[in-house]
């Protein structure tokens, strides 16, 4: 038979996640920024580049051909790979969860220490699960999920962070 949890468990299991999903947000908006400024390097270095490039590369016509043919390419396609949109949208998220973190690390504190009745505090607790579960979700839009290697990253920065902070341990 399984142990119940206390309500100070039951807060910082909660604590845990909002802090996960908050690393995670953080590192993919850095993630999408980075993919957009390698994109748009590309695509200045190639326009402004491309008609001294003929003159300068005459020898590697070829190469330099197929690389104007692929900012074209990547121009054209663009649209279609909307960084700077997700880095708002995750920007937006990813401050929401840091705000709903703080309240639940505020929370966390109080039943710690006592300073809150159990009622009050499933109250706050269930109040606060459901505004960060609507902050969780994305729009089909945005089209992406959180990598393996954005996860793995997050879960060290998480229990770091909690860790060092908080002292708590997995």
């Amino acid at each position: 038979m399984a142990k119940k949890q206390t309500l100070e468990e039951i807060v910082k299991v909660e604590f845990r996640d909002c802090r996960f999903h908050a690393d995670c947000m953080a590192l993919m908006v850095k993630k999408q920024r980075g993919r957009d400024k390698w994109m748009n390097v590309f695509l200045a270095v190639t326009s402004s580049s491309s008609i001294a490039g003929w003159a300068i590369w005459s020898e590697y016509g070829k190469i330099w051909g197929f690389i104007i043919a692929l900012s074209q390419v990547i121009t054209a396609l663009k649209p279609l790979f909307p960084f700077n949109k997700h880095v708002h949208t995750l920007n937006t998220h990813c401050y929401k969860q840091e705000a709903l973190f703080l309240e639940l690390e505020e929370l966390w504190f109080k039943v710690k220490d006592k300073r809150i009745a159990e009622d009050e505090a499933r109250q706050q607790l269930t109040h606060l699960k459901k505004r960060i579960t609507e902050n969780e979700f994305f729009d089909d839009d945005d089209g992406f999920e959180f990598s393996k290697e954005v996860i793995d990253e997050a879960n060290k920065m998480t229990k770091e962070t909690l860790s060092v902070k908080y002292n708590i341990e997995d």
